[in-house]
């Protein structure tokens, strides 16, 4: 199965890959993390491999979780 390219799939790369830094900087295991934002293990694993485009309420959660602002999330 190929994966789905999204048309900004180089910043979804980068943003996946800050937000793990972001959670491993805390020392947090994704199980952790899916239980602080009550998502499923397959959606956040997803993100961080950027293989799917999140929405802004899930993208909203994930900052309030890491103690950090959207834009801080976003910015990088």
């Amino acid at each position: 199965m190929t994966q789905k390219q999204y048309r900004d799939q180089a910043y979804l790369i980068k943003l996946g890959s800050h937000f793990k830094c972001k959670r491993e900087d805390k020392g947090w295991s994704q199980e952790y993390m899916v239980q602080l934002c009550e998502i499923d293990t397959r959606q956040l694993g997803r993100i961080e491999r950027a293989e799917t485009n999140s929405t802004i309420s899930l993208i909203k959660k994930i900052a309030d979780k890491l103690e950090l602002s959207v834009s801080e999330l976003l910015d990088f």
